[in-house]
């Protein structure tokens, strides 16, 4: 039996997604994290996630430093494309809008999804950049989804999503990926198999993740 699903996104998590695109940016990362949605929950700040993060002593400014010293100095990671592109004079994103506005956003994005299962693709990169990064939220984000779904919630809140990332890092990086998941995340400079930026952030801060897990599940926010 499907557990029950959430319909979508309620407007402040709509927000929180943009911003965690902004602090993705904002550090230059080439990927999508649950890092970077824990630091839009927080950049977001009116929402009931952002306030039991900040009853535990962690601001925006606090996690955005850790994140990026974490993250550095777990490896080398990747130059985003996106970046690489506009040294070279390239807009990637004002190209996207382009040809949004020539063809529409499905069009673009079945595009791409047709190119990428064509056989002599496959083995290649397997995103395009104009496509945006690659996300590494889905778990956190089907997580969320299903929490609100069996609390028989329309839409999924912040602390959804906080709940999500949460439980989401308690695992190593790349659990439950298959062979090709792990290869992305490998090639994006992230070790597979090492701790979690956010269970390390929290550890760092003195926060028992645990018990946030819990209160964050039992708390009843309006936004």
């Amino acid at each position: 039996m499907m557990p029950k699903m959430a319909q979508g996104l309620s407007p402040a998590s709509r927000q929180i997604m943009r911003l965690a695109e902004d602090e993705r940016r904002r550090l230059r990362h080439p990927y999508l994290g649950d890092e970077h949605l824990l630091l839009g929950v927080l950049a977001h700040a009116s929402n009931r996630a952002a306030m039991i993060l900040n009853d535990r002593g962690l601001d925006l400014a606090t996690a955005r430093a850790c994140i990026a010293r974490i993250v550095s100095e777990s490896g080398s990671i990747a130059e985003d494309d996106a970046v690489l592109l506009g040294r070279l004079g390239v807009d990637v994103a004002q190209m996207r809008r382009q040809l949004e506005s020539t063809f529409g956003a499905a069009a673009v994005d079945e595009a791409a999804w047709q190119v990428r299962r064509r056989h002599w693709w496959r083995g290649r990169a397997q995103r395009s950049p104009i496509c945006g990064p690659p996300y590494l939220t889905k778990r956190a984000q089907f997580i969320a989804c299903t929490l609100a779904g069996k609390r028989g919630e329309a839409e999924i809140r912040p602390e959804h999503l906080l709940y999500g990332v949460l439980r989401t890092a308690r695992n190593p990086l790349g659990s439950g990926l298959g062979r090709r998941g792990r290869r992305e995340v490998a090639r994006l400079g992230l070790r597979v198999g090492a701790p979690h930026p956010v269970r390390l952030l929290l550890a760092e801060q003195g926060i028992d993740q645990n018990q946030l897990g819990e209160d964050v599940l039992h708390s009843r926010g309006t936004t």
